[in-house]
Parts: structure tokens; sequence; C-alpha cells
């Protein structure tokens, strides 16, 4: 399952801010999260190539999706265990990243996120019932 997504991020120097779109896919593969992403100015231009960047599933803390209004899509905010897990990641704050979802992928971002808090729940579970 894939899901497309975007975000802006906002850098300031010396009296300037610049606006950079990051539009990417979020996807699942085994046991590890992809995000697959590029990096474009305000005017659309490309900044970078296609990166790619994966977690395991296991780093992951929370997943959570949040509708916005009625006509919108929404965000899906992913939490790592430590900072350090979405670093590579552009736009990410205090092992936290935020992806906006378009409204006609809102549904597959909610089953997206269901399935990935199932599994790390039931992986819990199995935890605690090892011990």
């Amino acid at each position: 399952m894939s899901i497309p997504y975007q975000y802006s991020m906002y850098e300031t120097s010396d009296k300037r801010v610049t606006v950079k779109e990051v539009k990417g896919v979020v996807s699942a593969i085994d046991r590890e999260i992809l995000f697959e992403y590029k990096v474009y100015d305000m005017y659309g231009n490309a900044l970078s190539n296609l990166s790619k960047f994966s977690i395991d599933v296991d780093q992951i803390k929370s997943t959570e999706f949040k509708k916005g209004f009625p006509f919108t899509g929404g965000k899906l905010i992913f939490e790592a265990s430590q900072w350090a897990f979405f670093e590579p990641l552009p736009g990410s704050e205090q092992g936290k990243i935020v992806l906006k979802i378009k409204r006609r992928d809102r549904d597959a971002a909610i089953r997206f996120s269901t399935k990935l808090n199932l599994y790390q729940s039931q992986k819990r579970l199995d935890d605690m019932n090892d011990r």
C-alpha cells in the first residue's frame, strides 16, 4: 500500500525565508516504512533527485491520522521512539514527521495507520506473553 504525500518546509536565514515543498510516497514493505521523496522550490523546480529513506516498524513509537476539514485531506503523523531516527527526512522535528495527505487518499491513509497500529499492538502483546 502506497500513499502520496506532501508538506512544506520553511527555512530562515538573515531576513530571508525560503519555502520548500516535499512531495513523495510512503509505503509499507515487510517490516519497514519506506519514504520516497523529492524536494522542490516554491516555483515547482526540483532541488533534489529522488531520495529514499526507510525505518524499521519497531522504531516507530506511534502513527496517527488526523482528519482535516470536511473537504480537505488530513495529516499522517509518525513519531519515532528516538529523535535521531527521522533525522534524515527533511522537515522532521524532534523525532516526528507530519505528512499532508490529499482528500482522495484519506481512506488509504486511515487504513495504513490502522494496520500499522494493529501490528504494533500485536507485537507488544506477543512480547508481554513471551515474558
